[in-house]
């Protein structure tokens, strides 16, 4: 009798382990589903792009939003923006520096109506300096105007 009750406290155990197991997984996906559903459902009632500080409940996460022209090769188009993103959180964190500020106008005049067309060009360099630890892929998708967009984050300090 004492094997019968050794072995039914071992089954009991077991399959408690493995329901705690799965339900701490499925929370997890449940919390990222959410938080992307919530962001896709965002950018598409007001398109944005750059680096947003988000919260929900007990999380704040850093955000980089980034659009690429859809070209056909997703290698190429996730590394343009995988490099995109970290320079939007480097400058975020770090700031960056205009060294050179050059605003060029050209005029022109067409003969046919004889109107003044007018074209401005703005040259802007700047400098930045800094790390950005990983930011992972939260969603991909197709906007509607033909482009891609990519929405990586990460998960900052819980909120006290």
């Amino acid at each position: 009798m004492t094997v019968m009750t050794n072995i039914k406290a071992f089954i009991l155990v077991l399959v408690l382990s493995i329901t705690t197991n799965t339900v701490i997984a499925q929370s997890y996906n449940q919390e990222r589903t959410a938080l992307e559903n919530f962001l896709v459902r965002m950018y598409r009632n007001a398109p944005f792009e750059g680096v947003k500080i988000v919260s929900d409940y007990g999380n704040t996460y850093l955000l980089s939003v980034v659009s690429v022209k859809n070209s056909g090769n997703e290698t190429a188009m996730n590394r343009v923006a995988q490099v995109k993103s970290q320079r939007q959180v480097s400058q975020y964190i770090s700031g960056n520096v205009t060294t050179e500020s050059q605003t060029i106008i050209r005029t022109s005049e067409e003969a046919k109506d004889n109107v003044t067309v007018e074209e401005v060009t703005d040259i802007i360099k700047e400098h930045s300096v800094g790390f950005t630890k990983s930011m992972e892929v939260l969603t991909t998708f197709e906007t509607t105007s033909g482009t891609k967009c990519f929405m990586f984050y990460r998960k900052l300090d819980e909120l006290k």
